[in-house]
């Protein structure tokens, strides 16, 4: 079960990253839902809200050689804890999924007493360092899912992880390794949702990958100096929290309407 959950989450991770900007459209597959563990009799509690701790995509050269730490804007930890609220209230909107309250599941006991799991997620021979929601706990282990749903007495529990990006979106002309005129860049967001019932089954699984409008525009004269200048992380983070929240709302969306039935699209646009 682990494994589903790395692939997956890895899978929108690798898309976000290496088709913003080069594709409209990609493919997550179909939302997949197992009808009969949700409704409105049952329950669920949010047990962990996650993040790649940092923007992933284009740098400046010299900031090549810098810790992700001293590069201004690049943690994740504050556009996380913005979308933290809307996850939640998008997740309560649906008619299909009944929530313990965030307080409640922070401040029990079964909660408090679970132990974290180390905050990296390997994918492949990559590792990438997590961000964790304000108050939360990264888990990442189907047994401790498992754990939780029945030691909270709710039917299953649910995760959200996402990944940020800045890319080059559109525009600029490379001749011989000389790039010239404006390149366009933009955030987008990689995100997905696992619940787990009290047997660790996997339940509901799905991602979406959306991608806000250029927000940053770099002149270019001779060489591209796009590696040699730094980039504006936290100018992105508007935008990033921006096209989060619809992104969420596009989970939910697919998440519902595979619930009454309706069949939803393995490929996604990637702009709205």
């Amino acid at each position: 079960m682990k494994s589903i959950k790395i692939f997956k989450l890895g899978l929108t991770i690798s898309l976000a990253y290496a088709l913003a900007g080069c594709a409209t459209s990609v493919y997550t597959g179909k939302a997949d839902v197992d009808q009969a563990a949700f409704g409105p009799s049952k329950k669920f509690a949010v047990v962990s809200i996650a993040s790649v701790k940092y923007f992933q995509g284009e740098k400046g050269f010299f900031q090549m050689f810098k810790s992700n730490d001293k590069v201004p804007g690049a943690d994740t930890q504050v556009m996380l804890d913005k979308l933290k609220p809307k996850i939640l209230k998008s997740l309560a909107q649906s008619h299909y999924i009944r929530l313990m309250s965030e307080r409640r599941v922070l401040r029990s006991r079964v909660y408090h007493n679970i132990k974290q799991d180390e905050k990296v997620m390997k994918v492949f021979m990559f590792s990438y360092d997590m961000n964790v929601a304000h108050r939360y706990k990264y888990i990442s282990d189907p047994k401790k899912f498992a754990e939780l749903a029945r030691n909270l007495g709710v039917d299953g529990v649910i995760t959200v992880n996402m990944t940020f990006s800045v890319m080059a979106s559109k525009g600029g002309v490379t001749l011989n390794g000389l790039s010239f005129g404006k390149k366009s860049y933009s955030a987008s967001v990689a995100i997905s949702a696992l619940a787990y019932d009290r047997s660790g089954k996997v339940i509901w699984k799905d991602s979406t990958v959306k991608e806000a409008e250029p927000g940053d525009t770099k002149h270019i004269v001779l060489l591209d100096t796009s590696d040699m200048t730094a980039t504006d992380f936290k100018k992105f983070q508007p935008s990033a929290i921006d096209i989060g929240g619809k992104a969420v709302n596009v989970l939910l969306a697919r998440f519902n309407d595979t619930m009454t039935g309706k069949e939803v699209s393995a490929m996604q646009s990637m702009k709205d």
